[in-house]
């Protein structure tokens, strides 16, 4: 537990640096920012061995990657609270190498593992999202590149969810105009209830209808292929795609966008 108290704690506030005084006198009132801290190799290290304590558990291989699926996603999840450098994303890596050998038979599950790694972590190019919206017209996430984009995991069944709504409501509210966008993934399991929510609750972005009736509406192929487990899961990316914040929520999630619009060059 210890071990990952650590971890989670990462993401910080700090004050930006002092800037020039005024003419009136008083120097500008300091901007709070939301701080990703790099960790270090011994929380690295902390991390994979709880890891490797939680998925030794299960000790019937036909069993192991299914147990194991929650796990690495909990792992993930820690890891995306901090920046992992590129030689601490090659340990992981080679880690998960050595996992693979002791199992064999789950390859394809450890693929997937690596492949998350690879490319949801902090400071990572976010990998492209081709689909439908809710009235069946095609877009990508790339579409949105030039923009400090949300991305939403969501769905109406899921009640942290709704609980993001106003602060959506919000941000599409103060930054119009501006180059901020949002988008959803959604994934409840009928394409009415999508619609009826987007409608009734004024959320007025765009989003991928990601339901799948023949499992559960949160197994499609978008949530699939993200890892997503817990909802909601929430990426911010900056202009260029680049995945800044994972899974701010309410006023932080506000705190962030305004961070990464603060960046940018004043419009004319």
């Amino acid at each position: 537990m210890v071990r990952v108290l650590c971890v989670c704690l990462l993401m910080s506030v700090a004050a930006t640096p002092a800037v020039a005084q005024e003419e009136i006198g008083f120097a500008p009132v300091k901007q709070h920012e939301i701080v990703v801290a790099p960790f270090t190799d011994a929380q690295v290290a902390s991390l994979l061995g709880t890891l490797d304590t939680m998925v030794g558990k299960q000790k019937d291989p036909a069993k192991w990657a299914k147990d194991a699926d929650i796990h690495f996603w909990r792992l993930t999840n820690r890891f995306q609270t901090g920046k992992l450098s590129a030689e601490q994303l090659d340990k992981v890596l080679a880690h998960f190498d050595g996992i693979e050998k002791a199992h064999p038979a789950d390859k394809s599950f450890m693929d997937k593992q690596r492949q998350i790694v690879r490319t949801r972590m902090i400071g990572q190019v976010a990998p492209d999202i081709v689909g439908k919206d809710l009235d069946d017209a095609e877009f990508k996430l790339s579409d949105y590149r030039g923009k400090v984009v949300v991305l939403y995991f969501t769905g109406e069944w899921c009640g942290p969810c709704r609980g993001e709504y106003p602060y959506q409501r919000l941000m599409l509210e103060v930054h119009k105009g501006k180059p901020f966008a949002i988008v959803g993934v959604n994934s409840d399991s009928k394409l009415d209830v999508a619609q009826k929510s987007k409608k009734d609750n004024r959320l007025e972005y765009r989003s991928w209808w990601d339901g799948y009736v023949e499992k559960k509406s949160t197994e499609g192929p978008i949530a699939d292929a993200w890892n997503v487990t817990g909802w909601p899961t929430i990426y911010v990316l900056d202009t260029k795609g680049v995945i800044r914040f994972v899974n701010l929520r309410n006023e932080d999630v506000l705190k962030g966008v305004n961070q990464l619009l603060r960046e940018l060059p004043p419009q004319k």
